[in-house]
């Protein structure tokens, strides 16, 4: 939005029911282009490590690279050196980190506002989620239909980066970070109902369970000024 005006927008894919997107307001200063993905260790070991016991061959298939740590001086483990098999979620001593690529599960470009939850705006390869009714199946990141779009506009008033400057640099699939040219405020809401620009009322599902806990604290009776 700028002001009451609509300049851009898009399907999203939100969190699933337990992996709630929040609801905050911060501000966007900087997005990074061909960005690498950091596994988180509840991805690592819940998601990823069942499919390298199975098929230790997934990881290269996906461009993943095996460290010890998050050091930026860690060397790289060689992952045919690792027995997957006597890997457990307890006892995970590894960092997955991610190419970047087609394959990279945060596409091409995220938008940062750093906050507590540690989420944040990404493109995805999984283009086809978007044709989806309800569209739940993130971690709780939010995944963009436009994100060259929201790009473009928010990168409008630096002269270096039109769109075809955007481009050439996602073409040289290096990882590079770019500051706005003034910071955004950002706000991620959740509604379940809506008025349309002309008078229709719009209702969802409650997918995340938030609306009963906000009915009874409106329902409340107000405190006691004793």
């Amino acid at each position: 939005m700028d002001g009451d005006s609509l300049v851009l927008s898009m399907r999203v894919v939100v969190g699933r029911p337990f992996d709630r997107t929040p609801v905050l307001s911060d501000t966007m200063r900087y997005l990074v282009l061909n960005p690498y993905w950091h596994v988180p260790s509840n991805i690592a070991t819940t998601e990823l490590l069942p499919k390298l016991k199975r098929d230790p061959s997934y990881l290269g298939r996906y461009k993943l690279r095996v460290f010890p740590s998050s050091r930026l001086d860690a060397q790289e483990v060689d992952p045919a050196t690792v027995d997957w098999s006597t890997v457990t979620a307890a006892r995970f001593p590894y960092l997955l980190r991610q190419d970047p690529g087609p394959r990279n599960a945060l596409g091409r470009i995220k938008f940062m506002f750093l906050n507590k939850y540690h989420v944040y705006l990404h493109d995805t390869p999984a283009r086809p989620l978007f044709e989806e009714t309800q569209r739940d199946f993130s971690h709780g990141c939010i995944r963009i239909q436009h994100p060259i779009e929201l790009a473009v506009y928010l990168l409008r008033n630096d002269p270096r980066w039109d769109r075809d400057a955007l481009l050439a640099a996602l073409d040289d699939a290096e990882d590079r970070t770019v500051p706005l040219p003034e910071p955004m405020p950002i706000h991620l809401l959740y509604w379940t109902a809506w008025a349309d620009a002309d008078g229709t009322i719009q209702f969802r599902r409650d997918i995340h369970d938030r609306d009963v806990p906000l009915f009874i604290a409106l329902r409340a009776p107000p405190p006691s000024k004793e």
